[in-house]
Formats: C-alpha cells, structure tokens, sequence
C-alpha cells in the first residue's frame, strides 16, 4: 500500500528506520499510534518534535516483554490482520485503527476530536470505519472520549484551530455552528470556518498559518461578507488558549443581538460553560 508523503518532511527516513526495527522486534510488531499516524500524515506530535528523533510507538503481542525502551514505546496489545497494513514494508496499524488510537488517548476532547478531523478530512477514513474501530476497542475510560470525539468530528475542518473552536463552542449551550458555512456575497460564495446561517453569523480563524489569503484579501472577504448583512467574528490562538469565557461571551452577545434567545435554564447553563472555561481553558498541546 503506498501513500503519499503528504508534506511530513520525515515520513521517507521514518519508514526507513521503522523496517529494520519490526524485524527485530518480533514478527507481529506493528508500528501505531502517532507513529503510524505520521506514516498517513497526520502529525499528531508535540510541536516542535522531530519524529525520527524520539521513541516509535509499536504494537507487540502481550507476550513479548523484551523490547529496548530507550527507542520504542512499546503496546502490549493485538493488532489483528485486518487492522494492519503494510507501507513500503513497514507494519502499521490501518488508518481507522490509528485514528481510534490516537484520539482515544488523546489529552483533551479538543485534541481527540481535532485528531479525528485530520483523518476524515483527508479523506483517510470514513465515519462508518471510525464507528467500527471504537466499537472493537477493549471497555477502557479512554472510550468515553473517544466517543465523544466521535459525537463532535467532522470532515469540514481544515486545520485542528477549526476543530478546536468548534469544539468549544458545542461543549456549551450555543446554538451549533456549521463548518465551512457557505456565505453568498456579490464577490462569490465564501466558506466560513464556522457558521450561523440562521443569524448571519461567521466566526473565522484568523492566521496565516492555516488560511493562504494574505491580511488584505481575508479583511476583503469579511467585508464583503459585511455587505450581505453577515456579522464576522475573526479569532486567533490566543482566544481559544488564554480567553476562550470571553470568546464565548462575544459569540453569545453576536448571536443575541441577532436573533438568538434561549431558555432560562439555558442561558444559567451557558453562564456555568462560560465560568468553566474562564478556569480551566482547554488543552490544545
């Protein structure tokens, strides 16, 4: 099975590295987890981190018990043969089975389910596989999250701070948004990282990183946005990082003055959401 190297400058020396590795480990190592991940292009490492510079994650059968830890991370766990796939002769975990791994053991729900997007958006997976995957997974308190994520994932998202703020915003008592909103405008149909078509609402990540348009043309789109009587609210990492009560206390007031209203019970229930994240801001690394 071949994939293609996906822009991961170190998925080529990776491969290379992991050959030699399975062979001695035992014939039914099977690399996974963020290793695997990398091999399907989906960078689930720290920031920063040099894969072929740190431990490889690798399945073994819980009988092996001899495995030099200062270079692999070792799973005791199956790997049956329809959940494994070979990479230009590396064993590795299938793409389903790497994205169950490596969302249920995610840190927050905001990683899992970012992880999750990544594999869906690129086409790697589909839902229906997902479902199948952590169906099968051993009862863990790992699952409860990975279902979750599951619950929250969605194929639309093009880069994991448009998994995270939605996220955010679905783990309180706003109304859902729609990613990658369509927006008609008088310049053509523009996509809206989130959106609210109901109330002529968009919230857009705003970052070089993740968006090609320069400064100009993203302040042009809003703009023309603006003309069809859509509000837009642009945010950056800081807000979903640092401030993300205040983020949601903006969304709340946009999506309020235009039309938004909720029950009493609600709005006491956002109130306690906006209070909780104003704590305890979500872990996104």
């Amino acid at each position: 099975m071949t994939v293609s190297d996906d822009a991961l400058p170190d998925r080529s020396l990776l491969l290379r590295t992991l050959v030699p590795v399975l062979g001695l480990l035992c014939p039914d190592a099977v690399a996974c987890d963020i290793t695997a991940a990398y091999v399907w292009g989906v960078d689930a490492y720290p920031h920063g981190t040099r894969v072929t510079r740190t431990r490889l994650h690798v399945a073994v059968p819980r009988g092996v018990r001899r495995v030099a830890t200062q270079a692999v991370v070792a799973h005791h766990e199956p790997v049956p043969p329809h959940e494994r796939v070979e990479v230009e002769g590396a064993r590795i975990t299938a793409p389903a089975r790497t994205a169950a791994d490596i969302a249920a053991r995610a840190p927050s729900l905001f990683l899992a389910t970012s992880r999750l997007d990544m594999f869906l958006s690129r086409g790697l997976v589909h839902r229906h596989e997902l479902v199948a995957a952590a169906r099968r997974r051993r009862p863990s308190g790992q699952n409860a999250r990975l279902r979750a994520a599951l619950r929250l994932s969605s194929g639309l998202s093009h880069s994991p701070a448009e998994s995270w703020a939605r996220v955010l915003v679905r783990s309180t008592r706003l109304p859902p948004p729609e990613p990658q909103c369509p927006v008609p405008t008088r310049e053509g149909v523009f996509h809206a990282d989130l959106g609210w078509p109901r109330y002529r609402l968009a919230l857009e990540y705003d970052s070089r990183e993740h968006h090609a348009d320069p400064r100009a043309r993203a302040l042009d789109r809003y703009a023309a946005m603006a003309d069809e009587g859509w509000g837009v609210v642009p945010i950056g990492i800081h807000d979903l990082c640092a401030q993300p009560g205040r983020l949601l206390r903006r969304l709340q007031d946009e999506l309020t003055a235009r039309g938004w209203s909720c029950s009493r019970e609600d709005a006491q229930a956002l109130r306690r959401d906006v209070l909780r994240f104003d704590r305890h801001p979500p872990r996104l690394r």
